[in-house]
């Protein structure tokens, strides 16, 4: 071979090739193997490899005879063509752009094109020197439809990243300036070679930088992680560092040994095609095995995506449904159970199940002491139905065989252990595929996945669970706690009533008593009036002592009745009827700041609002007394404003009272349960505004908004959803 040492151009042309042809190798390589089922990294690799060949067969043909740079040059151009349409290919899995239809016709041009290059003089004629260079390519007939092809695909492809990155914002728009400015310079450096195509002494030196398009994409790759390559740049590194090391050998030893000559094309062939060997095994192994196993990996993808979002149901019971229908419907198996542990019952008892089609009957529970249990406690893993009739099989082991009756009655192919902690929380059955197929180790691996999943999931619907059960505990504790300081008005109203009805009576009695031996008929009429009229009153007081008892009912209960469109009006006035059996009413005045009429309803429980309004007027009442007592000021009056206002979908309702306020310190600590900013422990247990939050926030999907001045006042603000209909 020939290397013209005089022509520094020639040179940098060279290096400068070989560089590009590494690069984009390399390149190419690590996306690829990053992620073989992104259809962007493998049109991004194709179009790389393409570049790499082109590049390489550019740096051979300057060390190459005549004959030799000819044949070379008609791959080159070749690639080149291929460059074009696998950079179009690219743009459209890039932009995400679904038209195929000049893709197509591109990809015909390029077979057709391709073939007259390699196998016809209509391209390249022949090879010459030519200005700087010892050999170049003297263009055939044909060699502008190559130009206009090449152009137009080329030029397109940019054009639609850069209306693309017109529009894109943020970090998309970071990603699309680096791609667009690395293959504009690739692109329009490689352009520069066709002006001595045609004689023109404008030297190739844009060729020279195409190598750093390489580097530009590189950095966008990882900067802006276009296609996520951080992890494998390692290994493609030691990958290309031991193959270039082995293959370097051989061409050492050509080089000294058997000096310049045609070996360093084969042997140059055997290190590109030896280093592209493990990419292209690897990419129709992939492609085998996705086509083999398409059916599989997509109900795996379904059962990753289900498991990432079970922890986010907190209903255990709707949590097990979830998983038996996502079990049958996604794996298509003939059912699916799910057996979750019964601490009071010692069983593990049979939480959901799922038929694929008609009904079954299955085993309703699984004793604590069965040898299933104790055999998935043991072992913990996933136990497959036919291992173990083999292993009964084999080993005439009774227990072994006692655990094939137990499945075989659940009619497992496949037993799931569920642990939370070590201990066995749930098991799941599941039934044959309905295929006939048996369950591989993908699928294994994948269940095992989808059981701590389903085990995270459990333990935060149970915790869930008992966190509700405590809540209503705590709320039940506070309003026990508010009837008891409530007792001295209660009974007070309860005695005034009976002592009415007392005196009414015996009044009664009297006047009967002493008229009953001599009575004229109009002194019979004067009884029965003063009866009635004592009678009225006897009902009168019934009435009142009923209203007493019923709102006491009414507070006590749980609010079990649901969420209706409820009147706010309602709720405060109800709420003020019970709060006057705690607070002294004379020393508050209540101002009720909105019109009723104008007041929209708002979705809610009736008891739970009547116990967060209770909560607001009594503790405003504490606020202010405490102010009244401690501050000693002159005219001070105790006053709560109520306030609704209609606001976009909410009705926010503002309690502000002028009590003693907030300090700046124990702000952060207001909503903790237990805490109490009141002088005596006896006048709060600290959960009440806990409760309110929890109802208002939890139960409501509300907001609660609390804003207060030490020594001026607090205000409670309450974002209730409008009722709609």
């Amino acid at each position: 071979m020939i290397f013209n040492q005089s022509n520094i151009i020639e040179k940098i042309y060279i290096i400068a090739a070989l560089i590009t042809a590494i690069e984009s190798y390399f390149l190419s390589f690590i996306v690829f193997v990053k992620n073989r089922s992104n259809v962007v990294n493998i049109s991004y690799s194709i179009m790389g490899i393409f570049i790499g060949t082109w590049s390489l067969l550019l740096f051979l043909c300057q060390l190459s005879t005549v004959n030799q740079a000819l044949f070379l040059n008609r791959w080159l151009h070749f690639n080149s063509i291929f460059i074009a349409i696998s950079f179009y290919f690219f743009t459209l899995n890039l932009l995400k752009i679904k038209k195929y239809r000049l893709l197509i016709f591109g990809i015909c041009c390029a077979v057709i094109l391709g073939f007259l290059s390699v196998f016809s003089a209509l391209l390249i004629k022949s090879m010459e020197p030519k200005f700087d260079f010892r050999l170049w390519p003297t263009p055939g007939p044909l060699y502008q439809v190559y130009l206009i092809y090449f152009s137009f695909f080329s030029y397109y492809s940019l054009f639609l990243i850069y209306k693309e990155y017109r529009l894109a914002v943020e970090n998309r728009r970071s990603q699309l300036r680096y791609i667009f400015v690395a293959l504009f310079i690739g692109f329009a450096g490689g352009s520069t070679n066709f002006a001595y195509f045609y004689n023109i002494h404008f030297p190739p030196i844009g060729n020279i930088f195409v190598f750093s398009y390489v580097l530009i994409l590189a950095y966008a790759i990882i900067r802006y992680r276009l296609m996520d390559i951080r992890i494998v740049i390692t290994r493609a590194t030691i990958f290309v560092f031991v193959y270039s090391f082995i293959l370097g050998i051989p061409i050492w030893i050509g080089w000294k040994i058997l000096g310049k000559g045609l070996w360093l094309l084969p042997v140059s062939l055997m290190g590109f095609f030896a280093t592209l060997g493990p990419s292209v095994y690897l990419y129709f192994q992939k492609r085998a095995e996705d086509r083999l196993l398409q059916e599989q990996h997509r109900y795996q993808a379904t059962l990753r995506q289900a498991s990432s979002g079970m922890g986010k149901i907190k209903d255990l019971k709707k949590l097990l449904n979830m998983i038996v229908y996502v079990l049958t419907h996604a794996i298509q198996i003939e059912h699916a159970i799910v057996y979750i542990y019964d601490e009071d019952l010692q069983k593990y008892v049979l939480g959901a199940s799922k038929k694929k089609s008609g009904q079954s009957q299955f085993v309703e529970s699984i004793d604590k002491s069965s040898p299933l249990v104790q055999y998935l406690s043991n072992n913990k893993n996933l136990t497959i139905f036919e291992e173990i009739k083999q292993k009964s099989q084999d080993y005439k082991d009774p227990q072994l065989t006692q655990i094939e009756e137990i499945i075989a009655s659940l009619k497992g192919a496949l037993i799931v252990p569920i642990f939370v902690d070590q201990d066995l929380t749930a098991i799941i059955v599941m039934g044959k595929k309905e295929s006939g197929k048996v369950y591989t180790e993908d699928d294994l691996s994948v269940f095992g996945i989808l059981a701590n999943q389903t085990a995270l999931a459990i333990e935060n619907a149970q915790f869930y669970e008992d966190m509700k059960f405590t809540h209503e505990q705590l709320f039940q504790a506070e309003k026990m706690a508010t009837i008891g300081t409530m007792a001295d008005g209660l009974s007070h109203q309860i005695n005034n009533r009976f002592h009415a009805m007392g005196f009414i009576a015996g009044d009664a009695l009297d006047t009967i008593r002493l008229n009953q031996k001599e009575l004229s008929q109009e002194q019979i009429k004067k009884i029965l009036i003063e009866l009635e009229r004592a009678f009225v009153r006897v009902e009168d007081n019934v009435k009142q002592g009923g209203e007493i008892v019923q709102g006491l009912l009414k507070y006590t209960r749980k609010g079990e009745e649901g969420f209706v469109a409820v009147d706010v009006d309602a709720v405060l006035k109800s709420a003020i009827e019970m709060v006057q059996f705690k607070i002294k009413m004379s020393e508050l005045k209540i101002v009720r700041d909105f019109d009723p009429a104008l007041i929209p309803k708002v979705k809610g429980n009736f008891t739970q609002l009547q116990e967060v309004f209770f909560n607001l007027i009594d503790n405003g009442y504490d606020a202010m007394m405490q102010r009244k007592n401690e501050a000693q000021e002159p005219g001070f009056q105790p006053t709560l404003t109520v306030r609704v206002i209609k606001e976009d979908n909410y009705a926010h309702v503002i309690f502000q009272d002028n009590g003693m306020g907030v300090k700046d310190e124990d702000m952060h600590k207001l909503f903790t349960p237990f805490f109490t900013t009141k002088l005596s422990s006896k006048k709060g247990t600290g959960l009440g505004l806990y409760v309110i939050k929890k109802i208002v926030e939890d139960n409501h999907k509300g907001v609660v908004v609390m804003t207060s001045k030490y020594m001026q006042g607090t205000q409670m603000k309450l974002l209730l959803p409008i009722a709609i209909g």
